[in-house]
């Protein structure tokens, strides 16, 4: 067996090591798939990949350094004649430009989704074709279908409205799913009865009731922290809020708008409150909030005057870096808006007339267990 210069058996060397938080800070840096490949290197990187601490260092590094970040978009459509379809797509960001690609392998899950109730984490919070909720991480293919005891009221004209959301308390390092049961009183004033979901107590719980106008979104924003809904009043409109941490409500004023505003959507992008006013015909202003909780901080990116000669809403996905780019959905049409040149993009895979409905959320990639 050949030897070292020195005379001694190479292949008998001891081979050095990395201080175990070095080898931390490198993993952190690293995609999801190469995660899950690191996982089969040794027993001891199975030990870390797997442990939850090192998925919230994975989550905080990649929020706080979103230039290194990529982002994935899980869409959910249903076709009239052939049901529900699911596509998932990667975000990327490169020399200031925004990139989107199909994934290869879809998750059989998203593909049995009723309904999107938001992501947070890299995970997904979602209802079955039997409405039973379900916490999904689409990266791993882990879930955990979660029960439902609340108290059930008939949907519609004289019972109520239902409401979701679904975000982080990261006060206490749980996952809650808020439910709404919103009823109509009069003047279009609104009672709102709510429970929370605790996945580390896995129990639900009712917190205080609040009244509003009518609670237009289905599924509540997660951002920083809060959950916001959009409400009506009375032909104003603003942003109520729902600490998770202290469950307390809050309300949120929405940026000045022309006369013509017609309806509000809400979204967020790499950690920020995104607000798109819709206006009458088939144009949008879509504004930031760089500061949260800072009313002037309210911040107007651009225009977006929609090419489809039908009414649509324009909804917010996703902003790029440079605030010149923009994933919006175009009432069932998915589209990237190029504001250098007002150009739109479309995802071929939904341009279709046929679809009834498309849910859409972006999320982070990560290993975050849907268990806790």
């Amino acid at each position: 067996m050949k030897e070292t210069c020195e005379g001694t058996n190479f292949w008998t060397q001891e081979i050095p090591t990395l201080p175990q938080d070095l080898i931390t800070e490198i993993l952190i840096r690293l995609p999801i798939k190469t995660l899950l490949k690191f996982k089969c290197v040794s027993k001891s990187w199975l030990s870390l990949l797997s442990n939850t601490v090192f998925h919230k260092s994975h989550v905080n590094f990649s929020i706080k350094n979103s230039k290194m970040t990529d982002y994935t978009l899980a869409i959910v459509a249903t076709v009239s004649g052939l049901g529900k379809i699911c596509h998932v797509y990667n975000i990327s960001s490169e020399n200031s430009c925004v990139t989107v690609a199909k994934h290869d392998c879809p998750p059989k899950s998203l593909s049995l989704s009723a309904f999107l109730l938001g992501s947070c984490n890299g995970l997904v919070c979602l209802t079955t074709d039997s409405f039973e909720l379900m916490l999904l991480n689409p990266c791993t293919g882990k879930f955990n279908v979660i029960p439902d005891t609340t108290i059930q009221y008939k949907v519609g004209a004289g019972g109520c409205y239902v409401r979701y959301g679904f975000g982080y308390d990261a006060s206490v390092d749980d996952y809650k799913v808020v439910k709404i049961f919103s009823f109509p009183q009069s003047e279009g004033r609104h009672v709102n009865m709510v429970n929370v979901y605790s996945l580390k107590a896995n129990s639900w719980s009712t917190i205080k009731c609040f009244n509003s106008g009518y609670i237009t979104v289905n599924v509540g924003v997660f951002a920083n922290g809060v959950l916001h809904w959009e409400v009506g009043d009375r032909g104003i409109s603003e942003i109520v809020t729902l600490d998770l941490a202290a469950e307390r409500y809050g309300k949120i004023a929405l940026p000045s708008y022309k006369d013509g505003g017609i309806r509000w959507t809400l979204g967020v992008s790499r950690g920020c409150l995104v607000a798109c006013c819709n206006y009458e015909p088939n144009n949008a202003d879509m504004w930031v909030m760089k500061e949260y909780g800072v009313q002037e901080s309210w911040t107007k990116l651009v225009t977006i005057s929609s090419p489809v000669d039908r009414r649509v809403y324009i909804s917010p996905l996703f902003v790029g870096e440079n605030g010149d780019e923009f994933l919006v959905k175009l009432g069932t049409e998915l589209t990237l808006y190029n504001s250098r040149n007002a150009s739109f993009k479309r995802l071929a895979d939904y341009v279709s007339g046929d679809f009834l409905q498309v849910q859409a959320a972006t999320y982070l990639e990560n290993l975050r267990s849907p268990h806790i």
